[in-house]
């Protein structure tokens, strides 16, 4: 989860939440209190009724397969190629956020159908994927 800390003063050590730090310094030992407070990973302002959302992301990578060439040993050669892959992620989000990626998405769920079971394939040997980034371009 999207996690700040807030010091707080001594006198609210035993507040749901807060933590000790005891840190050294100069020969003793000095210790500090800490709210841990989840936020919206949007909005870090909103720390109320936040709920995690996972999202399983298209993204495009390569996989390796064997061509119809063969290598002096006999075996296949191989080759790569374009492939969607998925990343699982993860976002927390306030109920502002969370109503926008949910309305991001409607038409697309709107059009989806029911995943069905992957069936059982040749194994394939597949590349990771370049890593997302917050304009969607690697």
């Amino acid at each position: 989860m999207a996690v700040k800390f807030e010091q707080v003063e001594e006198s609210e050590k035993e507040a749901p939440g807060v933590e000790p730090v005891s840190v050294p310094v100069g020969g003793q030992e000095i210790t500090t209190y800490w709210r841990r407070i989840f936020h919206d990973d949007l909005d870090p302002e909103v720390t109320e009724d936040i709920f995690t959302a996972e999202i399983l992301a298209p993204v495009m990578g390569t996989e390796e397969y064997e061509t119809d060439e063969v290598n002096e040993d006999g075996s296949h050669k191989l080759a790569t190629r374009p492939c969607m892959t998925h990343e699982r992620r993860e976002v927390d989000l306030g109920k502002e956020s969370m109503e926008k990626l949910l309305e991001a998405l409607k038409p697309f769920l709107d059009a989806s159908r029911e995943a069905q079971p992957l069936p059982q394939q040749a194994k394939k040997r597949r590349a990771k994927a370049p890593k997302a980034t917050a304009d969607g371009i690697a």
